[in-house]
Parts: C-alpha cells; structure tokens; sequence
C-alpha cells in the first residue's frame, strides 16, 4: 500500500546547488513525520517534516545541498516510523531555488579522529571537581525559601549607654591588609585558598567568609574586628554528616578587651537531628584580645532517620554563632549577639539530599551540585567525537558546562513501555548498518551501531515526547543531524551523511559508529548513577575528553580532533 511520489527537475542546475522547497496544503497534511528523501551528489539525505504544524499552505525548507552534475530531485511516500493509517499525508509542489549557499565541494562535517588506545585507562568518576556553580535538578524551584528571604544588613546586640554591638553583613572581599594565615584544621585543600565564595563536589561543600564586627557609639561606628570563618560540611556517612567551622581573627582593635566564641545552636529539618558539640572540643582556645590572630576550631554533627526505605529528604544544615563581645572602655559589661550562617549571603549549594531509594542503607549528596561524566576519548573517540560535535554545534548545547546547559538524568530512557526514546531516534531498520562503514568497526566482532545523543536516559533526549517532560521533541532520528564513521587512508573520521550541509538549528543527533566504542564509552555510567547518587530530574555534565583544530566555514566544519 505504499504510494511514492517524486518530483525531478529536467537537468543539472548551472551553480550546482540549490535549496529545495516542498508546499504543504492546508488540506490532507495531518501527519507529524513525512520523510522527504533527496538524491544530493555524495548520497540520499532523509529530512523529516511535520505537515500537521505547516498545514496552513506554508513553503518549508528541505535545506540546501550540492548536486553538482546530479539531477536534482526529492521523494516522498506515504510509508514512516509510526505510521498507524490514522494521518493522511499531502504531496503538492516542490520548488529548487538554483545558487550559492556556501556549500563545501565535499564533506560539510570532516573530523578526523587519533588512532583509539585500547589500554587508555578509564577517567576517575568518583573525584569531582569544587565548583561554586549552583546547578538545580530539573524543574526544582530556582532559590530556597532561605535564599529569597529578606535579610537584615547585621545582627545587632541591644543598645547600653548608646553602645551596640553587630556582627555583619559577610565582606565580598579581604579587607586590606588581611592575610589568609595557616591552613584550617578540617579543610580540604580546594577550599584552603580561602576565596570568598562556596563551593561543593557531590559530597562536601565548602565556604570561607570574612564577617565584621562593628562597636557602634550613638549610631555610629567606632571599631570593626573581622574574622575569618571557613565552614566545610562533609557527607561522610550513611545516615550522618559532619560540619567543620574553622575560625580565625584577621584584625581586632585595642576598643575591644575580647571577643569569645561559642556554638550552641544547629539547625536541620525533620528527620535531621544536630548533635551539638561539648564547648570542651574545639581545637585551639575561641578567645581572643586585640592582635591575636590564633586559630580555633570545632567539629559538630548531623543524624538523620534513614530506617524506612524508599524516602527522600532535603536538608539545609544551619548553624547560630554566638559571641560575647567585652569592649575596653569597660563602660559596657558584656554584649552577647548570635551570628546565623543561613541568613547572611546563602546559598543553594549546602542543600542536601537524603535518600533511601538509590540504596537501602541510605546516603546523602549536595543536590544542587552536578557531577561531570567524562568520556575515555583516547579509547573511544567515535563516540566521544559525536558527543563533541553536537555539544559544539547545536543550539541546545547537550550537557556542556561551559554553557549551563546541564544533561537532566531520566531513569530508563523512556517514559513509558510504548515511547523508547532510542526507538524514535534510532527508529529506521538498519539504519546503521546502510549507513556505517565497516571499516571503521574495532574487530571482525564488531557491527555499526546507532549512537544517539542527547543520550536517551535524559530528559534532553529528542526522543522524549514534550507530553512526558522531553526538552528537544522530535519525531524521527532524520530530523536530526546525522553522521557516520568512516576509514579512509586508515584514518577514521567523521562525516556527515549524504551532502546535508546543517544550519545547526537540529537540537539532537545519531550516528552510525562501531557498537564496541559506543557500548564502552558508557561503560561505566552505571557506577557513575550510583556513586553520585543520580536519580530523576538530578542535571549531571558531559566532558567528551576531546579537543579539535578546526577550520570552520559558512557551512562547515573540518578539525583534527585530539584526547586530551
């Protein structure tokens, strides 16, 4: 029951190119996928059009191609993917518009890939890297209710004789003069450079601030001691996590006698409990007179009710620093005033997430915080290239770091039984086979598989429908840009399929490489899912492992790609 129809010019076009057009009536155009397949001079390219979004007697764009010598000419039946004989399908005119569209004479896509290492060992997953990005899981809400509150500009000690006492608001910078001083007791290296900004891997966060404290005469200002506070918090156990606060003096004026420190208070959310520590614990006396400049430091701790299995949890850990402050005049006894971490400059990215779900015995990680899942391009490059191309190039970015555009974890890959995001994109019997070359496969075992990125267990993927959350919807792989591995002089490279020149407007890709590159290139995804806890909607980034030289034109793209 298949009907094709074909519309062919009656020669060669003179600049041997041309943009072709195809009309879409606004009667009988119903389906979402009518595959228009056109012979260009270096094979047959598959565009997919939805006729059910033109149907207003609209010209829609094929794109431009280089025929050359050929004939031009472009087909369509009544034959797609999904077809259930429920949409009619329109044919009316075709129009080829005859010049020059920048079109190489040549692959638009050329990216020739290094010789793969086979004993390239695998990238360290587990060890993140400190960022102070704040990258939320998909549709979470964009700031805490704690983050979008007001705050006030210091707390304040009552007014005795026209004295007062405040601490804060936290510096945005070193006042001048300071020095950072010896390495804090608990920190981590990466927090020890004592910038003034929070950072986080999935499993500590980190944040140094310099906080004032300002004797204040009749209104006004009359001495300012600054300290140094760093605060780490470490999710070091099952079903607990330890807060580390490291102190330092960077300046205390002779108007005050001394400043004593105490903790007293921790805050955390049901079923999170502190467990507040004996003053007799910290490390170093939290007392000080004008210039001294010791540090001290104290360790606390968090328990959480993990004992009923499939729960999640969102935690933001707190803590209210107290402290007396004594000034020298002795007009004044004693000033007591609290300093609470959450309300001065917060930040998302101590939020924590508690579960029971990834496993039973429990665990916890700094949710707003996105783990890097790295590529071994030197092993695999086929498929690390693809990635690389398509992060580069399409408007969308698919998990690029460089462009906040996070890949969203979609447990499965599909979202339900009868939509398999693979199966819309990789949707054409042996579409890899009639596509790859077998001269780039690994081994005599090796057969061309269809690569699909954005991969299909993330909420990018084209193949999600929007109806199930699916950011980039298309309706079949041919919508996408298509490539395929070759080996030409004994050199694999990239290429695109047939003389499709992109205008880089596609939001996915496919590709036909060798199954062995691809099946290994995420090979250990598994372990990443469970080591950084991933679950649904959690943003996670892409890093392909691989760097290009490349000389781009209007529409095209030639590099030699590197692993780095």
């Amino acid at each position: 029951m298949t009907v094709r129809g074909t519309w062919k010019m009656n020669g060669p076009v003179s600049e041997k190119q041309a943009e072709i057009f195809v009309h879409i009536p606004d009667t009988g155009a119903q389906t979402r996928q009518a595959i228009y397949e056109i012979d260009t001079a270096y094979g047959t390219v598959r565009k997919t059009i939805n006729q059910y979004a033109h149907e207003n007697n609209e010209w829609v764009s094929l794109g431009a191609y280089r025929f050359n010598g050929k004939t031009p000419q472009v087909s369509l039946t009544n034959w797609n993917n999904i077809g259930t004989a429920d949409n009619d399908l329109a044919w009316d005119a075709a129009a080829f518009v005859p010049g020059d569209y920048d079109l190489p004479d040549g692959p638009p896509v050329d990216l020739k890939l290094p010789d793969p290492n086979s004993t390239n060992p695998n990238p360290d997953q587990v060890n993140q890297v400190p960022r102070q990005l704040v990258t939320r899981p998909h549709g979470s809400s964009t700031r805490s209710a704690l983050s979008s509150a007001n705050k006030p500009e210091s707390v304040c000690g009552p007014v005795q004789d026209g004295r007062q006492v405040c601490w804060g608001p936290a510096l945005s910078k070193y006042p001048r003069g300071a020095e950072s001083g010896p390495s804090p007791r608990y920190a981590g290296d990466w927090c020890d450079d004592y910038a003034l900004v929070a950072r986080a891997t999935r499993f500590t966060e980190c944040e140094n601030r310099v906080v004032p404290a300002y004797l204040r005469v009749d209104g006004q200002t009359r001495a300012t001691a600054t300290f140094r506070f760093q605060r780490e918090v470490e999710l070091d156990g099952v079903n607990s996590f330890t807060e580390h606060l490291t102190v330092k003096p960077l300046s205390i004026p002779l108007d005050f006698a001394r400043i004593e420190f105490g903790i007293y208070k921790h805050l955390c959310e049901n079923p999170c409990r502190p467990v507040e520590a004996d003053p007799s614990v910290w490390h170093g006396e939290p007392a000080w007179g004008p210039g001294d400049t010791h540090e001290a430091s104290i360790t606390s701790s968090y328990l959480w009710d993990s004992s009923v299995a499939g729960k999640t949890y969102k935690f933001k850990p707190d803590v209210q620093i107290n402290a007396i402050l004594d000034p020298s005049d002795g007009s004044i006894n004693v000033h007591t005033v609290g300093y609470q971490w959450s309300l001065d400059k917060p930040t998302d990215l101590d939020q924590i997430r508690c579960d029971t779900v990834v496993t039973a015995a429990g665990g916890c990680v700094f949710v707003n915080y996105a783990p890097t899942y790295t590529f071994n391009a030197a092993r695999y490059p086929q498929a690390a290239v693809h990635a690389w191309l398509l992060q580069r190039n399409a408007p969308n970015h698919p998990g690029l770091r460089s462009a906040d555009t996070p890949l969203y974890y979609l447990p499965g890959g599909k979202s339900d039984e009868d939509d398999r995001n693979r199966d819309v994109i990789c949707d054409e019997a042996g579409w890899a086979a009639a596509n790859g070359d077998p001269n780039a496969m690994n081994s005599s075992t090796d057969r061309p598989n269809c690569d699909e990125f954005a991969f299909n267990a993330t909420y990018n993927s084209g193949g999600l429908a929007a109806s199930s959350g699916g950011l980039n919807p298309v309706y079949s792989g041919s919508e996408c840009v298509q490539t395929y591995a070759a080996k030409v002089d004994g050199v694999i490279h990239l290429y695109n399929i047939g003389g499709y020149a992109s205008l880089w407007t596609e939001v996915c890709g496919r590709s036909s490489i060798s199954g062995q590159q691809n099946s290994g290139s995420m090979s250990q995804f598994g372990g990443f899912i469970r080591n950084m806890r991933l679950t649904d909607k959690d943003a996670y980034w892409l890093d392909t492992g691989l760097s290009g030289q490349c000389t781009d034109g209007i529409r095209s793209i030639k590099c030699t790609m590197t692993a780095n």
